[in-house]
């Protein structure tokens, strides 16, 4: 059977799942996982704060400093960013472990997408200079062709001896 919590972290009974979000947890989950620590042991869960704290400068704590702390994080009920009321009130509905599978996923997608983006804004600026030189080369050709129609036409008047329309031969 299950049992209802608020987002709080307070359990309530099951009227109190029409009126507000509820979290349902399988009361076999919870033994389960009590169950796993009791035959293992609780140094990975530990290590999540040891590890933070290692990073952040701080002194090494004891096994029972690390469970005081992640006892006052988890004491402060769900944070918003984890909360889902479409998953949280039913069971199967979750993707915890899918989401973390996909994680690194993500991040790969990510720079793959960033490194395509890069590639092609660099394809898109080498073909733009490309456009610029080739139009510039046109107009260059184009006004040598022009001037030398002009020139080719001077020539032809003066050994022709023809009018150059200015009155005087």
């Amino acid at each position: 059977m299950g049992k209802y919590f608020t987002y709080n972290g307070k359990q309530v009974g099951f009227v109190r799942k029409a009126i507000d979000d509820v979290v349902l947890v399988e009361e076999g989950w919870v033994s389960e996982v009590q169950n796993h620590f009791g035959k293992r042991s609780h140094d990975k869960l530990l290590a999540i704060p040891a590890q933070i704290l290692k990073d952040g400068g701080f002194p090494e704590v004891s096994r029972a400093q690390a469970w005081i702390i992640l006892l006052e994080i988890l004491n402060k009920g769900v944070p918003e960013s984890l909360q889902d009321a479409s998953s949280d009130e039913s069971i199967g509905k979750g993707s915890l472990l899918k989401d973390m599978i996909k994680a690194p996923a993500r991040v790969a997608a990510a720079v793959v997408d960033k490194s395509v983006s890069t590639t092609v804004s660099a394809g898109t600026a080498v073909a733009n200079a490309g456009k610029a030189v080739v139009s510039k080369t046109t107009e260059v050709a184009e006004d040598t062709v022009e001037a030398t129609a002009d020139v080719a036409d001077a020539v032809a008047d003066a050994v022709l001896g023809e009018d150059d329309g200015s009155g005087s031969e």
